[in-house]
């Protein structure tokens, strides 16, 4: 069992190796991210596969509302592609619950007049005998507001139905036309809530593509069947 888990550690490195060089050729195409500051993937932030497929949804969706839960690395890159769209106005709308990362964070790492970050508790609650972390009032928060594309890497990860608060929201949330990206779908609990989203969008009669990007660290997509061919970043 131990040399199976180091050859596993050793093809998901591999794959975020890869990643990064994809996403380094790919950037170069890409006008609105001539000003990226540079930025440090992995640990406890998204890895290289997530900024790879957020990069691309955002050059082929170009979203007006973007609806991100957790604030870091993926905040920079998104509030670069709303600094440089050419489209005004937009919405790119951060739920975070420490005060003392969001003060340290924006210092440091410019995001764009169209960012708003949302300050909210993180509580404890309970989804069939199982607790696990949520934003105090996500609900309201978010509100009636529609969001074309939803990113999901917040708050702290959960043993089963981590980062839950969107499937409450859903679909009354998502455009016509969506993409959902959740990172850390490596893990038990996300995986818990990948499945629940998926149920509601089937309840609904929501026509969606799945698709998994390994790395050290497993992100996946879901998105509306119009955006079929994301499948294939």
């Amino acid at each position: 069992m131990i040399i199976k888990d180091y050859l596993k550690r050793i093809e998901n490195t591999n794959y975020d190796l890869m990643w990064a060089r994809v996403w380094d050729d790919t950037r170069r195409g890409i006008r609105w991210l001539d000003d990226m500051p540079s930025i440090s993937p992995g640990r406890w932030a998204v890895g290289y596969n997530y900024i790879y497929v957020m990069t691309r949804v955002l050059e082929a969706v170009e979203p007006d509302k973007v609806l991100e839960m957790g604030l870091g690395i993926s905040s920079t890159l998104i509030a670069c592609y709303f600094r440089g769209r050419s489209a005004e106005p937009g919405k790119h709308t951060i739920v975070e619950h420490n005060k003392e990362w969001i003060d340290f964070y924006t210092r440091k790492n410019p995001l764009s007049d169209c960012t708003d970050i949302v300050l909210t508790n993180c509580e404890d609650k309970i989804y069939k005998k199982h607790k696990y972390h949520a934003y105090e009032n996500f609900d309201k928060i978010v509100g009636s507001d529609k969001y074309e594309v939803i990113s999901i890497d917040g708050p702290y990860g959960s043993d089963r139905y981590s980062r839950r608060d969107i499937v409450e929201c859903l679909p009354g949330i998502l455009e016509d036309k969506f993409v959902i990206i959740m990172d850390d779908t490596h893990r038990k609990g996300e995986q818990d809530t990948l499945k629940e989203i998926e149920s509601v969008l089937a309840q609904n009669n929501i026509g969606y593509i799945y698709a998994w990007y390994p790395g050290l660290t497993g992100c996946s997509l879901i998105c509306s069947e119009e955006y079929s061919f994301l499948k294939s970043l």
